[in-house]
């Protein structure tokens, strides 16, 4: 049994929703999905993992939201993006950068001080971070597009961001 508002930590997996987003045609302001998660957990820990491009004006870029997310709320952990070899891609590769092992460990570390987990990705590589919760009696959320949210993640405990887009859409001027 949660107690009415549970100490939580939010982890924000940019690399698996970013490209998600922009297919999904809307984008997530992780300031409104801070705030609708507060309204019923105390957050103890906000975490949002990106990758860092090593070019300009990218780098500046994600410098400027990194910026920004930390006046927020979270804690900013970053790694740079690597270029993949991507035949189909109109420049031959793709940025990857993949945070999966980071974030499950971070979790892990954290999770003594927390009742519950939010983990917004719908990777299924979660799935195994999800057991390990789940056998500790802590419980987990994972909010996720409904265009990238595996079926081991549907299976799960789970809010589609899409159902709160209302409240947690980023408006562009």
């Amino acid at each position: 049994m949660l107690p009415q508002k549970p100490n939580l930590g939010l982890y924000i997996d940019d690399s698996n929703l970013y490209y998600r987003g922009k297919a999904s045609g809307w984008m997530v302001d992780y300031k409104k999905l801070y705030q609708w998660v507060a309204k019923e957990n105390n957050i103890v820990y906000a975490k949002y993992f990106m990758g860092m491009p090593g070019w300009e004006p990218a780098r500046s870029i994600n410098e400027a939201f990194a910026k920004y997310y930390k006046g927020v709320g979270y804690q900013i952990i970053q790694k740079p993006l690597k270029k993949i070899k991507d035949l189909q891609s109109k420049n031959g590769f793709r940025n990857k950068c993949n945070f999966d092992v980071e974030i499950h460990d971070e979790i892990m570390k954290d999770l003594v001080n927390i009742d519950m987990v939010y983990l917004v990705s719908g990777d299924s590589d979660f799935v195994r971070t999800k057991e390990t919760i789940l056998k500790t009696g802590k419980k987990i959320k994972f909010l996720a597009y409904e265009n990238n949210c595996a079926w081991e993640i549907r299976n799960s405990w789970h809010v589609f961001l899409d159902e709160i887009r209302n409240e947690i859409e980023r408006k562009v001027p």
